[in-house]
């Protein structure tokens, strides 16, 4: 097998660290993107409840009259 020149070495040791880096860019994006659904998931479930007590009082208000 022939070896490796230095500039071969070098170029191939800058792709490995791009890639390093696009990886890591990547792995963030995703990690952002499951935070910003966990966080869409909160709300919906806050504004369900909110609707829920809100029903149960108007129930209670009319069930009273």
């Amino acid at each position: 097998m022939a070896q490796q020149t230095k500039a071969q070495r070098s170029a191939a040791a800058k792709k490995a660290a791009a890639t390093r880096r696009r990886n890591e860019a990547s792995d963030a994006g995703s990690q952002a993107q499951k935070a910003a659904k966990q966080a869409v998931s909160a709300g919906e479930d806050a504004a369900r409840s909110v609707g829920q007590a809100l029903k149960a009082v108007a129930k209670s208000a009319s069930s009273r009259l």
